[in-house]
């Protein structure tokens, strides 16, 4: 065998391998990618509290939880993928909205150059305020108005978190927030019966710069009336941590 032969085969063994070399990166970046996005099974679990705990004392593990299929992530011209909202329980005969919301380390980042701050905070701070708009319909006998703003037509109220619990994983931060509605005049239980119920947003301001008069930071459907209702599948964890709220 010729000493250009031979090259040639070793030229093409190592090519090889750099190749091989190169999809396993590709391929492991792509599993490290996945794995570090997954949202935290604790940010998914419904948070016991004292409203939920009645809820589940008088129904047990047939408690009824439901969300929808939303847009999960704000898609704006000035927010695009600064927020979503990982996931979202409705607990009408708890009166109870819960939700996941998250963000990555570059909304911070853009949090700086759009309030042109001096220095970038810590993603550990509180940077925003998190809160629920529920839209319902004054004119039921016409639904024509019903996308419109006009408050002969829609009312809506705004809540604010129960309780918020934070967490940071990876390049992602998350807030799971509680909302009792039963603090803004709402009975969900009942809108959701008589159908007067149009839809819940929830709204992201930053927390130094709150007019709930102006647009939201971010803002994202998490139910309209017009969606079909999905059943939650509520973990073991959860029943778990309930059965023990009531213990406590």
């Amino acid at each position: 065998m010729s000493r250009v032969s031979r090259a040639f085969r070793l030229s093409g063994r190592l090519i090889k391998f750099l190749f091989t070399l190169l999809i396993a990166f590709v391929c492991g970046m792509v599993f490290w990618r996945l794995c570090s996005s997954a949202t935290p099974k604790e940010m998914e679990r419904l948070v016991p509290n004292d409203a939920l705990y009645e809820a589940y004392e008088a129904e047990g593990e047939s408690l009824y939880v439901f969300r929808q299929e939303q847009r999960s992530i704000t898609s704006g011209t000035k927010n695009y993928g600064y927020f979503s909202v990982e996931h979202a329980a409705f607990v009408p005969s708890a009166d109870q909205v819960q939700i996941a919301l998250r963000y990555n380390n570059s909304t911070i980042r853009a949090l700086c150059e759009d309030y042109g701050l001096e220095q970038t905070p810590s993603r550990e701070d509180e940077l925003f305020d998190i809160t629920l708009v529920l839209a319902f319909d004054l004119t039921p006998e016409d639904e024509t108005d019903n996308a419109t703003n006009d408050p002969e037509s829609v009312r809506f109220v705004r809540c604010h978190a129960d309780s918020i619990s934070s967490m940071e994983k990876n390049l992602y931060n998350y807030r799971k927030v509680v909302f009792d509605l039963s603090t803004c005049g709402v009975d969900l239980a009942d809108v959701l019966e008589d159908g007067s119920l149009l839809a819940v947003y929830c709204d992201v301001y930053y927390a130094e710069d709150v007019d709930y008069e102006a647009y939201a930071y971010g803002t994202l459907c998490l139910y309209d009336y017009k969606s079909e209702n999905l059943t939650v599948k509520v973990d073991k964890a959860t029943w778990e941590a309930l059965k023990t709220y009531g213990e406590d």
